[in-house]
């Protein structure tokens, strides 16, 4: 009896554990694999002090390259991470857009940035709003001094250095081609005179997905 007992709890694991594994091979193979196509970095430091303006317009172009898209990929996904600093209580501001082919194709913004609304405060239409340290008075010691100076590199009393700085998107591919051009832009608000945005020590990957059925890249409101 004992031993029919045994016998009886095998054969109940083992099915338990086949299904449990048909479960997850089913659940691997139900979603589309993402395929990286670029992964690039960018060693030194880049700024600017070109304000950003709605529409995602403005800025400074900081990163562009002609992705090699394999036809079966329909959306493709941008992350850019970087440690970042801003002069003087200015606003770092940075947005993505993906172009078809490599000519001077019309550039589309992407996704949640092209449909992005003002929020009343420091954000334009098409753009992430990345960094803005708060700008203390004069008086205060609260400032971010190192060596007497005001400010990690004398930028301002909001002149902190190596904030993370992260922002990814998506854009879905309208028509086919075998190559898309991604470019970042990096911009500062208010901008112009010492008010600058710099960045370093950046990553950018650019990942590609195959999504027929239309599921990936869509709005999803709040429940």
């Amino acid at each position: 009896m004992r031993m029919n007992l045994q016998r009886g709890t095998r054969t109940l694991t083992s099915t338990l554990a086949l299904a449990a594994a048909g479960c997850l091979v089913a659940g691997s193979l139900s979603a589309a694999p993402l395929d990286r196509l670029v992964s690039d970095f960018q060693p030194g430091e880049v700024s600017t002090s070109t304000p950003a303006m709605p529409g995602g317009a403005g800025g400074t172009v900081v990163y562009q390259k002609a992705v090699t898209v394999p036809d079966a990929l329909d959306v493709l996904y941008i992350t850019f991470s970087a440690a970042a600093d801003a002069h003087n209580g200015s606003a770092l501001l940075m947005n993505a857009t993906v172009a078809p082919g490599t000519g001077p194709h019309p550039e589309t913004l992407c996704q949640p940035l092209a449909s992005l609304v003002p929020d009343g405060g420091n954000t334009v239409t098409g753009w992430y709003n990345l960094l803005k340290l708060p700008q203390p008075p004069l008086s205060s010691s609260n400032r971010c001094m190192i060596g007497g100076l005001v400010g990690d590199g004398g930028g301002g009393t909001a002149d902190c250095h190596d904030n993370t700085i992260y922002f990814s998107c998506c854009a879905r591919l309208i028509t086919p081609d075998t190559t898309a051009t991604v470019r970042i832009r990096l911009a500062n608000l208010p901008g112009g005179d010492a008010n600058t945005s710099f960045y370093e020590k950046s990553t950018i990957y650019v990942d590609g997905v195959s999504d027929p059925n239309g599921h990936q890249c869509t709005t999803h409101g709040v429940p």
